[in-house]
C-alpha cells in the first residue's frame, strides 16, 4: 500500500519538532551548561526533519518496529555528533562556537558528556517517532 506523502511530511516535522524543541532541548537546558544557541536547535530540527522523512519513506516498520527505531535514533545521532563534534575537532571549525569539550552535562568530561548528549538525541528521535505515532497513527 502506497504511504501518504502528508502522513510522511506532518511525521517529519513531529518527529524534529518534539525531538529537538521538546526532549533535546530540556535536557540541554536543566543538564548542560553552557546552554546551546539558537542556531544550533534550528540546525539540528533541519537534520532530523530530512533524516526523518527519508526513515518514514524507506523503512519497513510492519516487523520488529522498535528495534528499527531504536536504530535510526542512534544513525542520527551518530550522524550529529559526526557533523557537530568530530567533523569540527578534526577541521577545527566550531559551527556554532561551542565544542563537545567547552560542554558539560552535569560535569561528567568530555566522554560523558557525549555518551549522555548521544543518548539525548537517541531518545529524541524515539520520542519524537512514538509521539508521531499517537497523534497521526501508524503511517501507511
Amino acid at each position: 500500500m502506497a504511504r501518504s506523502y502528508l502522513k510522511i511530511f506532518l511525521g517529519a516535522v513531529t518527529i524534529a519538532i518534539v525531538g529537538v524543541f521538546v526532549v533535546d532541548y530540556f535536557a540541554h537546558r536543566f543538564f548542560s551548561s553552557p546552554m546551546e544557541t539558537t542556531g544550533y536547535f534550528w540546525a539540528k530540527a533541519t537534520f532530523f526533519f530530512i533524516f526523518s522523512l527519508i526513515f518514514l519513506a524507506k523503512v519497513n516498520l510492519s516487523r520488529k518496529e522498535f528495534f528499527r527505531v531504536v536504530i535510526a535514533g542512534i544513525v542520527v545521532s551518530a550522524l550529529w555528533g559526526m557533523y557537530y563534534n568530530v567533523f569540527p575537532a578534526l577541521f577545527h571549525y566550531y559551527p556554532y562556537g561551542l565544542a563537545l569539550s567547552g560542554l558539560t552535562f552535569w560535569g561528567m568530561g568530555t566522554f560523558g558528556t557525549g555518551l549522555a548528549f548521544g543518548t539525548v538525541h537517541t531518545l529524541a528521535f524515539v520520542g519524537g517517532y512514538y509521539l508521531n505515532r499517537l497523534v497521526l497513527g501508524r503511517v501507511k
